[in-house]
């Protein structure tokens, strides 16, 4: 059996290391063995996360950091978890290199997109205020599907998923602004915000929920037997 590598989450204010467990069932369920990845500072550890694992699940979370793709923060940005985004940015950086496979889930494909030379929006609405947007913070709840997206073609996702365009839950405000080389934008939301990307064969990132739907969507539960198989 197959171990998945699952990224922890971190809360400042206790000091405290949280999972759903939704993510946990989702790797479980599909003949995986998940393994939890706290957060740490040490590289070393980290590094040796990478070696005893088969795969990788960067798990979703609160905003990232702007200086990690250059800029300086502003009141736009939620305020970060200097813990988690050095934790996540380390753990990336060293998954990709790994050349195992990596599912990166809303914060995790944000890290993905980074770490692959891309930037992001501190915030959507407010970096374009000329657009009409969707609302990507649905209010029901997450198990339930908000928008959908169309998928490209010829992607990965799409020989994955086994269809054009899917619908899917909307928790975010910052997005993937840009993409670096080697990077692909293979899913979009109707009002052209970045849903989905790929890295070379193994590595896909996508801005929804899918471990929230996997139950009742089977789509989704497709991404998570990609990544085990």
């Amino acid at each position: 059996m197959k171990i998945i590598g699952v990224s922890s989450n971190w809360l400042d204010d206790v000091r405290e290391q949280r999972l759903v467990d939704v993510y946990v069932r989702c790797i479980s369920e599909n003949g995986g063995v998940p393994v939890v990845l706290p957060v740490t500072d040490k590289e070393d550890v980290i590094k040796h996360y990478c070696e005893i694992v088969d795969a990788f699940l960067l798990t979703g979370g609160g905003d990232i950091n702007p200086k990690y793709w250059g800029e300086e923060i502003t009141e736009m940005s939620n305020k970060p978890s200097e813990a988690r985004d050095y934790f996540d940015i380390t753990l990336t950086r060293h998954a990709l290199a790994s050349g195992k496979k990596v599912l990166g889930i809303c914060r995790g494909m944000q890290s993905i997109a980074i770490l692959t030379g891309g930037t992001l929006y501190q915030d959507i609405y407010r970096q374009n205020p000329e657009k009409s947007l969707l609302c990507h913070s649905q209010k029901s709840p997450r198990y339930e599907t908000h928008h959908k997206v169309d998928i490209a073609p010829e992607s990965h996702l799409n020989a994955i998923m086994g269809i054009s365009a899917a619908d899917v839950n909307s928790f975010h405000h910052q997005a993937v602004k840009s993409i670096g080389d080697g990077c692909k934008v293979v899913a979009t939301a109707p009002d052209g915000i970045t849903e989905a990307i790929e890295v070379g064969d193994n590595v896909i990132g996508v801005q929804w929920h899918p471990e929230e739907l996997f139950g009742n969507h089977g789509e989704h539960c497709a991404l998570f037997k990609w990544l085990i198989e």
